[in-house]
């Protein structure tokens, strides 16, 4: 994205045809419709009137969105002595303005301790400013012009290289501290259905919710920020279906009541007023149906959080917990759809390598995506041990607890495995890709050495961990090589 000054494009929208302007705003990659060129506008004439230097329009990012989250910024402008950020509405209430003024100082003061942020009504023609006490105030706008003739502008290449996902989005089990102190927010999509889903769990009578969502729409942290906000008033119980991670122990050590799967058989829901259970499409079939009659004797209320693509066995797939779920009489269900945590780059090449046939997803080559190549496997042992320290989270497969299986030769046994990191995320991530993987005659990945879990499933678990860097480490499989590098032009 580049910077532009607003007085350009104030007058391009003003003089421009349609099809001129709109290729006018796409060298700049600005996403901006006329109504809102049109209240900028105001706000652009009105500061012109006090001081009409050109200078102080100069170097303003429009429409800026955060990669990874799509927060999106109406104006900023980047000083080493501070940031600006100056949003523009038609109308707004003080509360909005002071929800939206706060969220963008959350965002940006990882790049600069000092921030000045501040709204433009234009319909009243109203400037408000967020203080350091956290109100809002109106101030007039000639203090705002004053702090753009003060700015010490930085030239960047793009916003993109100054905001750190790591920063930002925060996990419940990689980021514990963060989230137990609240140093987050929800999307207004998860806001949304935070604000339905308690209702529900706070009725008189027993209630039954599902929240799913695919990986990378920020499921975990919704789920466990529901059960964060009510335990102080209701005696809630988490139930992982999976092994417990580190996260969940720091969890624990503050006083959450989190179980696994395994150690739920015979817990006694007797005044338990929640239950939550994460990851859901891993439980078996006797165990879900005995926790939803339990739960039903007991009035408790009950969430099921699950994404039906992250299983990874067969008898997971194939037990259908998602139909069991839905069969359940006034069960209250939610979806998040909103992409929060995936890297777009990552995700449109994620999709492409699972399927050799999709040739019509644009991947852009923003360096998040690496290929290492190797024939011998012993090297690539070596290779994992290197790069872990490197600060790269290689990722392996889990293995059969009966039987060998041939990607134990090459995987590290330190590394965490594929059901040891069901719902974490890292910033940097590594997978081995070896030769028994290729695609099928319908264009699908497939893996063709026998292994209890399904490879291809846990090989999608691990990639989509990633926040920011994805390495694939391929052994000896120039048909995935040559995919990557085809897509990757």
């Amino acid at each position: 994205m580049k910077s532009i000054n607003l007085l350009s494009l104030s007058q391009a929208h003003a003089s421009l045809g349609p099809d001129e302007y709109k290729s006018f705003k796409g060298h700049y990659e600005i996403d901006i419709d006329d109504n809102e060129i049109n209240d900028v506008k105001i706000l652009i004439n009105e500061m012109f009137s006090i001081l009409s230097f050109i200078n102080i329009f100069n170097d303003f990012y429009v429409g800026y969105k955060i990669q990874h989250i799509s927060k999106e910024f109406d104006l900023l402008r980047f000083g080493s002595n501070f940031i600006l950020n100056i949003e523009v509405k038609r109308e707004s209430t003080e509360e909005r303005i002071k929800n939206q003024l706060t969220r963008n100082k959350y965002y940006l003061h990882h790049i600069n301790k000092v921030i000045h942020n501040y709204c433009f009504v234009a319909a009243s023609k109203t400037l408000y400013q967020l203080g350091e006490s956290g109100d809002i105030e109106i101030v007039p706008l000639s203090s705002l012009i004053q702090l753009l003739t003060s700015q010490n502008l930085i030239k960047i290449d793009s916003p993109d290289s100054l905001f750190n996902p790591s920063d930002y989005l925060v996990s419940p089990f990689n980021s514990t501290g963060k989230f137990l102190a609240g140093q987050y927010f929800l999307t207004g999509q998860q806001e949304t259905i935070k604000n339905q889903i308690t209702k529900n769990i706070t009725s008189s009578s027993p209630s039954v919710v599902t929240l799913t969502g695919a990986a990378g729409t920020g499921k975990t942290l919704l789920t466990y920020d529901i059960v964060k906000s009510r335990m102080e008033t209701m005696k809630t119980v988490v139930v992982h279906c999976g092994q417990l991670n580190d996260g969940h122990q720091r969890l624990i050590n503050s006083g959450w009541n989190i179980v696994s799967i395994r150690d739920f058989r015979n817990y006694d829901l007797t005044n338990v007023d929640l239950v939550v259970v994460d990851e859901t499409q891993r439980i078996y079939e006797n165990q879900f149906d005995n926790l939803v009659v339990e739960a039903a004797s007991k009035n408790t209320h009950c969430v099921f959080s699950y994404d039906r693509q992250q299983t990874l066995s067969r008898s997971e797939a194939h037990a259908n917990i998602e139909g069991k779920i839905n069969s359940i009489l006034g069960a209250y269900k939610y979806s998040l759809s909103d992409k929060i945590r995936t890297n777009k780059e990552i995700a449109n090449f994620i999709k492409v390598l699972f399927d050799n046939k999709r040739n019509n997803i644009a991947v852009s080559n923003c360096g998040n995506i690496d290929f290492d190549y190797f024939t011998d496997s012993s090297n690539v042992k070596n290779y994992i041990s290197l790069i872990s320290s490197e600060g790269w989270e290689v990722l392996r497969l889990t293995p059969s607890q009966y039987n060998n299986e041939h990607h134990e030769s090459y995987s590290e046994i330190t590394s965490k495995n594929s059901h040891r990191v069901i719902g974490q995320e890292f910033d940097n991530v590594a997978v081995v890709i070896d030769e028994y993987f290729s695609y099928g005659v319908d264009g699908k990945l497939i893996y063709t050495s026998r292994t209890y879990y399904d490879s291809v499933k846990m090989l999608f678990q691990n990639i989509t961990r990633t926040r920011k860097k994805l390495k694939l480490i391929i052994i000896e499989n120039r048909q995935i090589l040559n995919r990557c590098l085809s897509v990757m032009k």
